[in-house]
């Protein structure tokens, strides 16, 4: 194994966060990584602090489907005889390759506004939890979905692709399969990193530069990519 693969993995487990840098030719961005299970308040403030994108919840395609939950993009083509504006605004691919992983939004029923540092990492820290706890038996996953979580809320879902790297190489894909690899429950908690100075993505010498600062493992897309090859 890659010794960066290993180090990132080991980190994963203990609960501290990454870096993955994905490709010059598909997003060019940094995002900050954490297993969705060791999601905590101070995980919230630092990833919105130190990323400054968008804090979102990736999830296998299984765990979705399981749940019932579906890509946003469907979701507009399915009201599309309502509200066919909504249906024209979803035919399309990002810029980068490919359709949106977002899905819905959720709010834990536990949260009051839902946007609070304490209220997003109840959020996702619980829908760690009802993920072990479906898979442990005995509990229908959508009837329990419901009962836990309300929609629309403040943490965004993304769905990961069926076929993970096989199918789409971005950050949804790279940070569920390396929570996989961790033996942590598949989904992580990720946030793109901004530059208040340009106004733009982090780049990549300024993203090497605050994981060496704050001893941060940082990742590379083709690693990931040949460790996943490698070993599927």
């Amino acid at each position: 194994m890659d010794n960066s693969i290993g180090e990132a993995i080991a980190t994963l487990k203990n609960g501290g966060h990454i870096m993955i840098r994905d490709f010059a030719s598909r997003e060019n961005e940094t995002d900050l990584v954490i297993a969705a299970e060791h999601v905590t308040p101070e995980i919230v403030s630092r990833f919105r602090t130190d990323g400054g994108g968008l804090l979102c919840l990736a999830v296998t395609t299984e765990f979705a489907d399981n749940i019932g939950i579906p890509y946003f993009n469907d979701l507009l083509k399915a009201t599309g005889k309502e509200y066919p504006t909504l249906k024209k605004m979803s035919d399309f691919e990002s810029p980068y390759g490919g359709r949106p992983a977002f899905s819905i939004t959720i709010n834990h029923r536990d949260t009051y506004t839902g946007i609070t540092d304490w209220d997003r990492a109840l959020t996702i820290s619980e829908f760690a939890k009802f993920y072990r706890d479906v898979n442990a038996g005995g509990l229908d996953p959508k009837e329990e979905f419901v009962s836990r979580f309300r929609c629309p809320g403040h943490v965004h879902l993304l769905i990961a692709s069926g076929g993970l790297l096989s199918e789409r190489p971005g950050h949804t894909e790279m940070s569920v399969f390396l929570t996989q690899l961790s033996g942590l429950a598949p989904m992580s908690t990720i946030c793109e990193m901004l530059d208040a100075n340009t106004h733009r993505a982090l780049s990549i010498e300024d993203s090497i530069s605050y994981a060496k600062k704050h001893a941060i493992p940082i990742l590379m897309g083709d690693q990931i990519i040949k460790h996943y090859e490698k070993n599927k």
